[in-house]
């Protein structure tokens, strides 16, 4: 082998390689012709579709944010009145607590009366207290001594 016969091989051998990259590119360029420019109607109108869709959602979801929105407003006026509750019946227990001895009275009188055999209508009616107060009222007495006899029993 000579240095002629590798120099006219390698030359044969580029102009193949040539041929294939020229042959390459026009096929290339043939695929590329053959491709539509642009979107395609079909293309288009499946976009337009998500695009609808997305603005669909998004309403919902602005609606569900109001929705939402409304209802923690509706919360924080509900807490705020029942925080005014709170304090209104935190103020009369305190003005009951304090100084108010004819409460206490009044649950003393209901206990003597019920020692004494009075039903609970009657006590109601003379001490001018409901009936359902005279129950808790002796429902009270009648736990508070069950817990005393209880400690005291215990040794």
């Amino acid at each position: 082998m000579t240095i002629e016969f590798m120099l006219g091989l390698q030359i044969l051998a580029d102009i193949a390689l040539c041929l294939a990259i020229v042959f390459l590119i026009r096929v290339a360029n043939r695929e590329i012709k053959k491709r539509p420019q642009g979107i395609g109607s079909k293309n288009f109108s499946e976009f337009n579709k998500v695009i609808e869709n997305s603005r669909r959602s998004t309403d919902r979801l602005f609606q569900a944010l109001n929705e939402v929105k409304d209802f923690i407003y509706v919360l924080n006026e509900k807490e705020n009145q029942l925080r005014t509750l709170i304090k209104k019946s935190d103020a009369i227990f305190e003005d009951r607590t304090s100084g108010d001895t004819s409460c206490g009275e009044k649950y003393e009188a209901v206990i003597k009366m019920a020692d004494q055999g009075l039903a609970e209508k009657e006590i109601a009616d003379m001490l001018n207290l409901s009936e359902g107060e005279i129950c808790l009222i002796l429902d009270l007495h009648r736990k508070k001594n069950e817990n005393s006899s209880l400690h005291n029993s215990i040794p």
